[in-house]
């Protein structure tokens, strides 16, 4: 059975009406470009903007379709978010099978290391031998081929993508804890993971004196799972990041896509048929409209609105001006209620998604 098993989805099931207006941020909590947010690491902190950079679709060809003549509109695009103040990339050893990562490397070639943040991952699987033969060192041998591509000398964060791992939670741990002591890693977390396993590995961690710095799931307003089941909050009570990846339903929420014209059969997260989200895109729209800001803007606002950190996946410079765009203001109340009440609960999957 795929991991992914599940994903795909026919007719989206509303949120409960009672969670309408709720898990909203202070309005004093309105970032902009130029502030961090502060990921928990063994020896200090990892300070990072408050939207990050998806890089999935960068050197993915199976996905996302990439062509090798995009790469120049990438480049362009990382500049004015770097010169912006948004200087946090996501990647993965799994996008591209590591183009990815060698284009991320690409990219900050040459910038001083300490004015960007990059953050990849470790897919355990049952199929990577690696997993077997000397279980704990899996993430660990996984983090250097990593760091080969990206062409440094550590990550700033290194995430478990998922809970697909065949080690019990304690042995990844140990593999995290030998990353971070011997300089490979700064800060580790988790992707994918429930409530019960972020605890099991915060827990896990801490016997070796390292915190659990984040989570990582799917969030939006087309799958606000995360926050009714109690992860985001979660996160925000223990001290750690929760990061929202597919913040635009893989750019459903951006206007792009229409009935007529739905996205690719390989984005494949919150795909509902373009005509059953159509109340959604239209409310979004109209508040877009009334604030004469991209509806890209919004859906990421809103996220950032209910305590989420953004993933959006960026590839070109129009993009890259709506996530900037999605800083330093807030939603009302009434926007997000508005939001709320046309939103979609989602649910977990198979064996991928537990959070």
């Amino acid at each position: 059975m795929s991991a992914t098993s599940g994903i795909h989805s026919n007719k989206p099931n509303r949120a409960p009406r009672e969670f309408d207006g709720k898990n909203i941020m202070p309005p004093s909590y309105c970032p902009t470009a130029k502030d961090r947010v502060v990921f928990p690491a063994k020896n200090g902190k990892v300070e990072a903007s408050h939207i990050c950079i998806g890089a999935w679709p960068w050197g993915d060809k199976s996905t996302w379709h990439y062509k090798e003549e995009e790469f120049p509109a990438i480049e362009a695009a990382w500049r004015e978010l770097y010169d912006a103040g948004i200087n946090f990339i996501d990647t993965a050893q799994a996008y591209g099978s590591g183009e990815s990562e060698k284009l991320v490397g690409k990219l900050v070639k040459g910038l001083p290391r300490d004015s960007y943040v990059i953050q990849t991952k470790w897919l355990g699987t049952a199929l990577d031998a690696k997993n077997y033969v000397h279980a704990s060192d899996a993430p660990y041998k996984t983090l250097k081929s990593s760091l080969e591509r990206l062409g440094l000398e550590y990550v700033d964060i290194y995430l478990v993508h998922g809970p697909t791992h065949p080690q019990s939670v304690k042995t990844v741990a140990e593999g995290l804890a030998k990353c971070v002591n011997d300089g490979l890693a700064k800060a580790v977390g988790v992707a994918n993971y429930g409530n019960d396993k972020v605890l099991e590995m915060k827990a896990a961690l801490a016997e070796h004196g390292i915190p659990l710095a984040t989570n990582q799931v799917e969030y939006s307003i087309l799958r606000r799972y995360p926050e009714i089941h109690g992860e985001i909050k979660m996160c925000l009570d223990n001290g750690m990041v929760f990061q929202s990846y597919s913040s635009l339903a893989q750019g459903r929420l951006t206007g792009k896509y229409t009935v007529e014209h739905p996205p690719p059969k390989t984005y494949r997260f919150s795909s509902y048929p373009m005509e059953e989200i159509q109340e959604t895109l239209a409310v979004l729209e109209k508040i877009a409209k009334a604030r004469g800001k991209a509806m890209a803007s919004v859906a990421l606002n809103y996220n950032i609105s209910k305590g989420a950190l953004p993933l959006v996946g960026i590839r070109n410079p129009e993009q890259a001006r709506q996530a900037i765009d999605a800083l330093g203001w807030r939603l009302t109340e009434q926007e997000i209620i508005e939001l709320d009440r046309v939103s979609v609960e989602g649910t977990k999957t198979v064996l991928w998604q537990q959070g």
